[in-house]
């Protein structure tokens, strides 16, 4: 896929897909979890931004820890969420649900910020495909196992 199908696929996927607040993706093609030049619209609270996200403040704390997230902090210390971050809540929502783990969730957020990533990030994912690819082989290998036996012993064959 080229730079642009890539930017132009997860600008689509964030943009219509977002469950918290539906902004859209910076005009720029980058991800929603990249600092822009985006106006500040509100400051949300960490219990805020978990409502609007359909979220745990658990998962929130979890990303930050992970270095996903990295909130704002007010004079009493308490973490001050923009409305941008919801956007990328959801995209860090949208890799954990391809299974992709942490580690790598944590590399495609950082190489969204670096200039010309969309080739990197391609690659990354795509190794994921292929690892999950050949791990969904493995499986229905087992399975097809699991049912001869299963066969042999109701006598089903």
């Amino acid at each position: 896929m080229s730079e642009q199908g890539l930017i132009f696929t997860m600008r689509s996927y964030v943009s219509n897909n977002s469950s918290c607040g539906g902004a859209a993706v910076s005009p720029r093609g980058v991800s929603p979890c990249v600092d822009s030049p985006v106006r500040r619209f509100e400051s949300l609270s960490i219990s805020e931004l978990a409502r609007r996200c359909q979220v745990s403040t658990r998962s929130l704390r979890y990303y930050e820890e992970q270095g996903l997230l990295a909130p704002a902090r007010n004079a009493a210390g308490h973490r001050r969420y923009e409305a941008k971050d919801a956007d990328c809540v959801s995209f860090i929502q949208r890799l954990y649900g391809a299974g992709l783990p942490s580690d790598l969730i944590r590399t495609v957020v950082q190489e969204w910020k670096l200039p010309d990533s969309a080739p990197r990030i391609e690659a990354l994912l795509r190794t994921r495909h292929a690892e999950l690819s050949l791990e969904a082989e493995e499986l229905h290998a087992k399975l097809t196992g699991l049912e001869a036996v299963l066969n042999a012993v109701t006598g089903n064959s």
